[in-house]
């Protein structure tokens, strides 16, 4: 009678992985070799390793867990012991000597792992309708899970404080949990903020707000996950090499996601370093929806409406959000052009030509919506006072224009969808405005059928010094960049001194 090999270990276990793959070899070249996986989520391995000890009466500590069994029902358990046991059970009882190089262990967690789970969500999606896949449609749950990696940046505590608030709550669809991790930061600071923010008014303060030191432990329950993780520009490097440490970042972050996230989850990166181009590095390196990687990019027009509503003398509140377009981070354009105001136009009556003091209505006032364009045509100041504007100010207004764009995608992605408004959005290029460009890219977007898609219906750019096939160049260069493009600028400060002249006296 035959027996089988079962191995057990936590999904985001690197050895549980080496170990599958030694199992997997060896059962393809050896014809009586039958093993099992057992993948256990991270929040529920130590309770089921638990149950396991007692029993079989058992004293095993870490992941991976490797027995035997006999094939027949109710066979007693022989254990084997943890990945470097059950490697010298293969040399002893298979003299297996082969050793596998360390190329053959990299992306397991992204390929060993989730291969069966992959196969399956995708033959059921080749089989489904483009158009109408589930993973597309928003999820059917009321309570929502947010995580928020990189916590430990100041706007953290501003997009806390708004995901919270029951204000943005006007449907039953609530935020339920947010977990917060930041590998750079010590755990005291994590601890911290922790206690900082249960003091946030909820229905169940203290409990909604928790650090987590594994990220992948907040991933298993996550819906919406905020990606705060980004390497500053330093200007004493090359370009490309601040690039590269933007990539390394994004690839590490994207083998947590593989091993414990779901397939339908979001995420949205806010406007912070090489935003576009950290989404669209995240964008190729995992296994989730596509469509569902979006990055907020309307605090960029946000910023600049006092100055816009000062120079074109229009009420701030009367300026809808200028569209902004580009690879943000690298390069953009706030179209003020094409930005829409409500104007209120009054139409008199013909009796009010010739009553000149008549107690009637001498006419409507009918509320109409114009372009920006005839008020900041002949105006070149805009973005000089923009300047000025940011430098009195700093980072702290700009900070607070990141969170309430986040915050908002949030309310209109999940808790109150509505397919009539139109935001700037980093979202896929499909070759709406002629965008042919393989990455995220900002645009005006709006929520049809479960998914962000192009507003093909709003207005091209008109903007008279920046054009969209430059923005698509730069975004295409940027992504082949190497880590010595772009080095530092030397400045050159010629000599200002007076020459001397010399004279030689004459004996």
């Amino acid at each position: 009678m035959g027996f089988r090999i079962i191995i057990a270990g936590e999904s985001q276990c690197a050895a549980y992985a080496e170990t599958c793959l030694l199992a997997d070899y060896l059962s393809r070249n050896l014809p009586n070799f039958c093993y099992h996986c057992i993948e256990v989520p991270v929040m529920d391995w130590k309770t089921w390793l638990c149950k396991v000890n007692v029993k079989n009466k058992w004293h095993h500590m870490e992941s991976p867990i490797v027995w035997k069994e006999l094939l027949m029902k109710g066979s007693k358990a022989q254990y084997i012991g943890g990945a470097s046991d059950f490697l010298d059970y293969c040399y002893s009882y298979y003299n297996f000597d082969t050793l596998f190089s360390s190329e053959k262990y990299d992306g397991l967690l992204n390929n060993v792992l989730q291969f069966k789970r992959k196969l399956h969500i995708e033959e059921n999606l080749h089989i489904l309708d483009a158009d109408k896949r589930p993973t597309l449609d928003a999820p059917p749950q009321k309570k929502f899970v947010v995580t928020i990696s990189g916590a430990g940046h100041l706007l953290a505590m501003h997009l806390i404080s708004g995901l919270v608030d029951h204000a943005i709550m006007a449907s039953d669809n609530i935020i339920h949990k947010i977990y917060l991790y930041d590998q750079s930061c010590t755990p005291s600071f994590m601890n911290y903020i922790e206690k900082e923010c249960s003091y946030v008014q909820t229905d169940n303060p203290g409990r909604d707000i928790k650090c987590v030191s594994k990220i992948g432990v907040a991933l298993t329950y996550t819906d919406v996950l905020i990606v705060l993780d980004h390497e500053p520009f330093d200007k004493s490097k090359p370009m490309g090499a601040w690039l590269r440490q933007n990539r390394n970042k994004m690839k590490e972050l994207a083998l947590m996601i593989n091993a414990s996230g779901s397939r339908k989850m979001y995420i949205i990166f806010p406007n912070l370093g090489p935003a576009c181009y950290n989404a669209t590095i995240l964008r190729n390196s995992v296994n989730i929806n596509k469509n569902n990687i979006v990055v907020a990019t309307s605090d960029v027009g946000v910023e600049i409406l006092p100055v816009v509503a000062k120079v074109a003398q229009v009420p701030m509140r009367n300026i809808f959000c200028p569209p902004v377009w580009g690879f943000i981070g690298i390069n953009q354009l706030v179209d003020i052009q094409t930005t829409i105001h409500v104007y209120n136009s009054f139409n008199p009556y013909k009796r009010y030509a010739r009553v000149r003091h008549s107690s009637l209505n001498i006419g409507s006032i009918t509320p109409e919506t114009r372009l920006l364009d005839y008020l900041m045509h002949f105006d070149e100041t805009l973005w000089i006072k923009v300047a000025e504007m940011k430098e009195k100010f700093g980072h702290g207004q700009a900070r607070l224009s990141k969170a309430i764009a986040v915050i908002s995608l949030v309310n209109l992605w999940l808790l109150n969808p509505s397919p009539d408004h139109i935001v700037s959005l980093g979202i896929c290029c499909d070759g709406s405005f002629g965008l042919h460009f393989d990455g995220i890219f900002s645009q005006p977007a709006r929520f049809v059928d479960g998914r962000w898609k192009p507003a093909t219906d709003f207005l091209m750019p008109k903007d008279r010094q920046m054009k969209l096939p430059y923005l698509i160049d730069m975004a295409k260069l940027v992504m082949k960049m190497q880590p010595n493009d772009l080095p530092e600028i030397q400045q050159y400060y010629p000599c200002i001194c007076k020459k001397k002249n010399y004279k030689i006296k004459e004996k």
